[in-house]
């Protein structure tokens, strides 16, 4: 089961937003970097994330070694989505 995030890329030296859809049995550890967001709060701003929120930065296993993102959201939320038990029936 793949659950989507918003991730943060950095484009041109401007903070962009992206969907992502990771599998949770890949996901390594979560923790929140608050110092990330405040570097780069007004670009988020204007690319359209509320001034709320905070960033999280995610480890994800990809089999040879760790890929890190950022991902919207505290630990916390990212964990809620993670163990939401909605699926999708495929049939």
């Amino acid at each position: 089961m793949l659950v989507e995030f918003t991730k943060v890329d950095m484009v041109d030296g401007n903070p962009t937003i992206n969907k992502v859809y990771l599998n949770p049995l890949h996901i390594v550890s979560v923790i929140e970097d608050n110092l990330k967001y405040y570097q780069l709060k007004e670009g988020l701003i204007k690319a359209g994330v509320h001034n709320q929120l905070s960033i999280s930065e995610v480890k994800i296993s990809n089999g040879s070694g760790i890929d890190i993102m950022l991902i919207v959201g505290t630990p916390s939320a990212i964990k809620e989505k993670l163990s939401s038990k909605k699926q999708i029936l495929r049939g």
